[in-house]
């Protein structure tokens, strides 16, 4: 009868294991820190990229806006605005004019115009006689810079707050984008602050202002009951080009 030898198997000791064992961990950890920071930074890292580029291109926002009073329940109105890009006054610069309507069945209404410029990579808006500061270089969480750009008795500091790599508006999938607090003066008494989210090729796709004034008296000091004032916001429901 033919003898059946066992398999002889090498011996690997406990220490070659556990350096494996290590060296797997480490590799999977590189690999899933990598792939998160990378998902976390805009790989658009200019200014100019969050300029609407084109004749054409137009932006239609759904504006809610609370009205505060004293003793009375806010009042709530919804209206929509239309933002179109009509010329190109300058190189790096686009004309826009504003539209505007109360129900989505009327027709538009030309309310404004305003001039976005870039200008040494800051984005400069110029409307009604006021020039502010939309976004500078570079394209960092912590980038600071002052929004009323040419009105130092009145510096608003700027902000970008977080990187957002995707979200969805106008039931459409956006990447890239960051948010920005454009200004924040913040107190017991009151709040004025301002911040949007501006994407690739469009611009500003969402913007919350507020400004209110707090209950002072009795028992309502510090708990942000809002006396007077209002919170509009504008929503992005839809964009292309005409």
């Amino acid at each position: 009868m033919q003898k059946i030898y066992p398999i002889k198997c090498l011996k690997l000791s406990d220490s070659y294991w556990t350096r494996g064992f290590y060296f797997f961990l480490a590799t999977l950890f590189y690999a899933c820190s990598s792939l998160d920071s990378t998902e976390l930074q805009p790989i658009i890292l200019s200014s100019k990229d969050y300029l609407m580029q084109e004749k054409g291109q137009f932006c239609v926002f759904s504006v809610h806006q609370l009205s505060y009073t004293l003793n009375s329940k806010p009042t709530e109105s919804l209206f929509f605005e239309k933002h179109t890009v009509i010329d190109h006054p300058t190189h790096e610069g686009v004309l826009v004019v504003i539209f505007r309507k109360n129900q989505e069945n009327a027709n538009w209404i030309e309310t404004g115009r305003k001039l976005v410029v870039l200008q040494n990579s800051k984005i400069i808006e110029i409307q009604s006689n006021q020039t502010q500061c939309i976004l500078v270089n570079p394209i960092e969480v912590g980038t600071q810079w002052n929004f009323q750009l040419y009105n130092q008795a009145k510096a608003q500091q700027a902000q970008i707050i977080r990187f957002l790599p995707q979200a969805i508006y106008a039931n459409k999938t956006m990447s890239n984008l960051i948010e920005v607090e454009l200004f924040k003066d913040s107190s017991a008494l009151s709040l004025q602050k301002k911040q949007v989210i501006l994407a690739p090729n469009w611009g500003i796709v969402f913007s919350k202002e507020s400004n209110v004034s707090y209950c002072y008296e009795g028992n309502c000091l510090g708990k942000g009951q809002i006396n007077y004032g209002t919170v509009i916001t504008y929503d992005l429901i839809d964009y292309g080009k005409e």
